[in-house]
């Protein structure tokens, strides 16, 4: 704990200067060798270029005394012995520079057996001049000149030698370099990587911590590793969770009171309404009677509506992780429509389902409560003698759940505005049929807190057509239950 950085942005320069020092250590490596290999290349290519600058001129030099010194044993005119003194001086001048550029000890004892020649051929000058005898002065002109060509062949060869080391030296770096770079790249990309999770993952889990809340997932502890601040902004959505959780039981807590501290007086109006139509129901006049049955009725009307403001705040309110399973919506539909059966058979309505076997993963109660919201509008609203069409399967990953009848419908205008909470559209005020305007805004919570979908479609027949798409619990148990014939059938039309 006592190395864990006090930020994200601390973590993040040290696992970038991390990340990059042994790159940085390899072009420092590889500077410093070409840096190196470039001086002892320029030393090289300079002292390549002085020695064979040097060679030529002695080579030169070389064949200027021979031809004026054999000129001037014949002709004997000392404007020549003068030429070959200049010539002389130059080869002086050539060999001392040859010298200075370091050759090897074979071109060093070259170079003195030149001079040697040189010197006696000078020194024989005058006596051949004289004498006639030009045998040992061409000796010696024949051997100097030969010397002076072997220095040059020498040098010429010293430099493709020279050469041929530059360019293996160069590709001896150049492999240097990709070993380095093979090595080190890895080990580079390793740390990065590293560093990316040890930097993403504690700022995933906020990301995940507050989509949980947005979510209304108030019962799984947050929390978040890391640096000391994300650390720090996980405990302060901790402590979110904890007041929200508080705030929401209160809320709950608040709403279950309220409800029963209401009931109880209604249930004492409505008890005494209903002593009223039994003990006094043949005293009281048509009037009395009719203001006690609206009492009755009204009480009725409004515990419902406090029982439905009840549910629509629980289904604003997360759903415990262990109440969330797998179940059959196929089963919770057919529960459904038998408890349907007085309703139907009081109003003569036909029945025509077509249920496919699918698997819902999520909670019973509140599964059960959207589908009875559907078919308590379908039966509430559908007249004598009409037909109810329910119609489950699957489509693709989803679940699909028709619900169609055969009343007056909804006004275009009214769409949207019929899932609106404490929304009673025109067909109820128009009916007289009661309602609390709060079963499809529930209804409409629910399927949404499954990633699901409740929509009115278009008809153009009489009636309502309300469909629901809910995500299945696994495709692969979806297409397993088709595929087995799991499909349950009921009769097409029923009377109830």
């Amino acid at each position: 704990m006592a190395l864990r950085p006090s930020s994200i942005s601390k973590l993040v320069v040290f696992g970038f200067g991390l990340a990059i020092v042994p790159l940085v250590l390899v072009i420092v490596s590889v500077t410093l060798s070409i840096a190196h290999f470039a001086e002892q290349g320029q030393v090289s290519i300079l002292r390549a270029v002085a020695m064979s600058d040097a060679a030529n001129r002695m080579n030169n030099a070389v064949r200027s005394m021979e031809r004026y010194g054999l000129q001037y044993t014949v002709l004997q005119d000392q404007a020549l012995l003068v030429l070959y003194d200049q010539s002389f001086s130059e080869y002086k001048k050539a060999s001392a520079r040859f010298a200075a550029a370091g050759p090897s000890p074979l071109d060093r004892d070259r170079l003195h057996r030149l001079a040697d020649h040189l010197v006696r051929a000078r020194q024989l000058l005058p006596l051949v001049s004289l004498e006639g005898n030009r045998t040992a002065l061409e000796s010696d002109f024949s051997r100097a000149s030969g010397e002076a060509q072997r220095l040059q062949s020498d040098v010429n060869e010293g430099i493709s030698t020279e050469v041929g080391k530059l360019g293996t030296r160069a590709l001896a770096i150049k492999r240097l370099t990709i070993i380095e770079v093979l090595l080190v790249l890895p080990l580079s990309v390793a740390v990065a990587i590293v560093f990316i999770i040890l930097i993403t993952r504690p700022v995933r889990r906020l990301d995940q911590a507050v989509s949980g809340l947005g979510a209304g997932d108030l019962e799984t502890p947050i929390a978040v590793k890391g640096p000391r601040d994300i650390a720090s902004l996980g405990d302060r959505l901790e402590w979110l969770r904890n007041r929200l959780n508080a705030l929401e039981a209160a809320k709950l807590h608040f709403l279950r009171q309220l409800s029963h501290e209401l009931k109880t007086p209604l249930t004492a109006i409505r008890e005494g309404s209903e002593l009223l139509q039994e003990d006094l129901g043949q005293n009281l006049s048509a009037e009395q009677q009719e203001i006690v049955q609206i009492v009755g009725d009204n009480s009725l009307r409004l515990q419902r509506l406090i029982e439905d403001l009840l549910r629509f705040s629980l289904a604003e309110g997360p759903v415990g992780a262990g109440m969330v399973r797998d179940l059959s919506l196929t089963r919770v539909l057919e529960e459904l429509l038998l408890s349907y059966k007085p309703s139907l058979r009081s109003k003569s309505l036909h029945l025509e389902t077509h249920l496919e076997e699918v698997q819902i993963r999520g909670h019973a109660d509140r599964l059960r409560t959207i589908c009875d919201n559907l078919l308590s509008n379908a039966v509430k609203f559908s007249p004598q003698n009409a037909t109810i069409r329910v119609d489950l399967q699957v489509q693709g990953e989803e679940a699909l759940l028709d619900v169609q009848d055969e009343g007056p419908g909804v006004d275009p205008s009214e769409r949207e505005k019929i899932f609106d909470i404490l929304y009673r559209g025109e067909a109820s005020d128009s009916g007289k049929i009661e309602g609390s305007g709060l079963g499809l805004a529930i209804a409409r919570e629910y399927v949404l807190s499954y990633g699901g979908s409740l929509e009115l479609q278009d008809k153009k027949t009489p009636g309502a057509w309300f469909r629901l798409r809910l995500p299945l619990a696994g495709l692969d148990a979806a297409v397993h239950a088709s595929d087995a014939g799991g499909m349950r059938q009921h009769p097409s039309s029923t009377t109830a």
